[in-house]
């Protein structure tokens, strides 16, 4: 049996995508420490697949000596050698990743060298999770992988962006110097089920408050933009890069761009909620525009999202409001 590794398992992108492969014949191991990781998540994994998947609470970024000794004697027990990393353990949201600033910056550093570390043993290919964030405020529109970003190191976002950012240069140089061929996905606004209620990304809190009958608290004009790709897309993306031969930073998202007035509208109208907008002051380096240029996964991954915005939306209240 073919196995992976999840960091972040407890997560939203990281159950979903556990899920994936364990419907598909893979052992799992998931790790979380549950900072912001569901248990909710990791209770319904164990519960449904309890011959497959295999879970152990962890900060990624301390030593991973106790989880190498169990998973190796697991391997060599039962199942084959571990063949995907997914680095997935990181804070998101802008609110998780402010109240643990230098968790973030650890578990995008520390915990990712640990997993390259751990991943070497087993010949394994890491995929590091990156997020558009690298981009900062563009320079322009759609971002491509060639664009360097243009980023605020001093600010109230930087613990996010440039940890990440730091995170694909140690997957860079770890790949020059041992030879390996490690993997970056730079993941743009996924929603979906399996987000936690409190998340507030900005598809879920709309969701959240029009379900609740609550204002949409729209920042600026609304006329600033985002891409929003439902999980199912993202995480098939992230399982054809991983089986691939890639190396280099890929974009994965939706690339139907919308503006964040229109689809407050939207919102209000696919749950059919009395809410009403009100505008509030932008904070501090909110990016103005968010679309994925998806040429390099097209090319090389034949890689296009399937499930429209409006399906996607109706598929998640589904999942919150049934």
């Amino acid at each position: 049996m073919k196995s992976v590794l999840i960091t972040g398992s407890a997560g939203f992108v990281g159950t979903n995508l556990a899920e994936y492969y364990l419907k598909n014949g893979y052992f799992v191991f998931g790790l979380d420490n549950y900072i912001t990781g569901s248990k909710e998540n990791t209770s319904y994994l164990a519960s449904s697949y309890p011959k497959t998947f295999l879970f152990c609470e962890h900060d990624v970024s301390s030593s991973w000596q106790p989880v190498t000794s169990m998973l190796l004697d697991f391997c060599r027990d039962k199942i084959a050698p571990i063949e995907y990393v997914f680095h997935l353990a990181s804070p998101a949201s802008v609110k998780s990743y402010q109240k643990f600033r230098l968790e973030t910056m650890w578990a995008n550093s520390l915990g990712l060298q640990n997993a390259i570390s751990f991943a070497d043993t087993q010949k394994a290919k890491v995929i590091f999770s990156s997020t558009s964030e690298i981009y900062g405020s563009p320079l322009s529109s759609p971002q491509r992988e060639s664009d360097w970003g243009n980023v605020n190191s001093f600010g109230e976002r930087s613990c996010y962006d440039e940890s990440k950012r730091f995170g694909e240069t140690l997957v860079y140089s770890s790949n020059k110097v041992n030879g390996t061929q490690h993997g970056v996905v730079r993941i743009f606004n996924t929603y979906g089920p399996r987000m936690s209620k409190d998340d507030d990304r900005v598809s879920n809190t709309f969701l959240q408050s029009a379900l609740a009958s609550k204002d949409i608290k729209v920042f600026g004009n609304g006329l600033q933009t985002r891409s929003f790709c439902f999980i199912d897309d993202l995480v098939n993306g992230l399982a054809k890069y991983a089986a691939s031969k890639l190396n280099f930073p890929l974009n994965l998202g939706n690339d139907h761009e919308v503006s964040i007035i229109d689809f407050a509208n939207l919102v209000i109208k696919q749950t059919q909620s009395k809410s009403k907008i009100v505008f509030k002051e932008m904070p501090e380096d909110d990016p103005p525009q968010r679309k994925p240029d998806l040429q390099l996964a097209k090319m090389h991954l034949n890689y296009s999202p399937e499930i429209s915005l409006a399906e996607g939306l109706k598929r998640t209240i589904s999942s919150l409001h049934p």
